[in-house]
């Protein structure tokens, strides 16, 4: 279900946030995989992480939060949040919008195994679509035909879609391994065709054509891969102005952010 809750500061500790000068005409978007935000002592990393990166709308993957948690996934600077919740060891998918955001929101789709949100709001004068999605860690190209099943409904709206694809999309340059080579995904190739039926880019790559950068590092198969993406429509592409794969703290994966003037 949705949540948009009041945020409780948990004892002895405090959230840090700055009031910095904000441009109304840029969002600024993050998408993360946390790895788990049980605790009040990991929310509040996360929150300063985020206000750190002067995010203004959040894609989170990996909550652990169960179907009716405890916790809440809000604070001062955040505090509209929309889940979808598993349990509390796993999956888990949140979007966090900015206090200083005027939006409203005209369709909310959650998935019940806590693998992806979709919300369709308008912001900025703007009608947008942005589906947060985690991704199975297996082959699983029925995955993906699912998502774009219920993006259909939404193909002449605009999409930015974060999240954790648990994939590479161009392995020769998305992944690097000392292991031998793994074979490409199925659901590498699916995400691709969808890709180009709905008209979308990688931001990130778009901006970066030739650049070797990685959101995850996997000490099992000894790999850096870049698993956490932003695809965008490519009618809004020319408005990216920057895209950026930030450090690993906190979780063991990267925050990577996305500005649109």
């Amino acid at each position: 279900p949705s949540v948009s809750v009041s945020f409780k500061e948990a004892p002895g500790l405090s959230l840090q946030w700055t009031n910095s000068s904000f441009n109304m005409s840029t969002l600024r978007f993050v998408t993360w995989n946390v790895h788990g935000a049980g605790s009040r002592e990991k929310r509040l990393k996360i929150f300063n992480r985020l206000s750190d990166l002067q995010a203004d709308i959040v894609f989170l993957q990996e909550t652990h939060m169960s179907k009716t948690p405890i916790y809440t996934l809000t604070s001062p600077l955040f505090p509209h949040a929309y889940s979808a919740c598993y349990n509390s060891k796993q999956r888990g998918v949140a979007i966090l919008i900015n206090r200083r955001i005027n939006f409203s929101i005209s369709n909310n789709i959650t998935d019940p195994e806590g693998r992806f949100i979709i919300l369709n709001l308008s912001i900025l004068n703007m009608h947008l679509c942005i589906p947060n999605i985690y991704g199975p860690n297996v082959d699983d190209p029925s995955f993906f035909h699912n998502i774009f099943t219920a993006l259909s409904d939404h193909s002449d709206t605009k999409l930015i879609i974060g999240g954790d694809f648990n994939l590479v999309l161009h392995p020769n340059i998305d992944r690097l391994s000392t292991a031998m080579s793994q074979r490409n995904w199925q659901s590498a190739d699916t995400l691709k065709q969808y890709m180009n039926d709905f008209g979308l880019s990688d931001a990130w790559r778009s901006h970066h054509p030739t650049l070797w950068d990685y959101t995850f590092f996997s000490a099992v198969h000894h790999s850096h891969s870049r698993l956490d993406n932003f695809l965008v429509s490519n009618s809004i592409m020319m408005d990216v102005t920057d895209t950026q794969i930030h450090p690993i703290t906190i979780s063991d994966h990267a925050p990577v952010s996305l500005s649109l003037a």
